[in-house]
């Protein structure tokens, strides 16, 4: 994949899971019945960890767009005379 494409979705990803970390962090402070705990912990742990792993795919794609080369001049096409 193009590592700008990368960077875009991994970026989005890490956005959406620190919004349902969040919400569940949220849902911690609110009393549920003791049902819902164990669920809204999960999705607690679990947006935290997908936003980690978004985190480092981010760095790596980075550390790409750097060292990748680029061209200083592109051809320039002339017309014949």
């Amino acid at each position: 994949m193009k590592t700008k494409l990368v960077l875009t979705i991994a970026g989005v990803i890490g956005v959406l899971a620190l919004i349902s970390g969040g919400c569940c962090f949220w849902l911690m402070t609110v009393p549920l019945s003791y049902n819902w705990v164990p669920v809204v912990i999960t999705g607690f742990l679990l947006a935290i960890f997908v936003f980690i792993i978004s985190l480092i795919t981010s760095l790596i794609a980075l550390m790409k767009l750097r060292r990748s080369p680029r061209a200083l001049d592109p051809p320039q096409i002339r017309p014949p005379i």
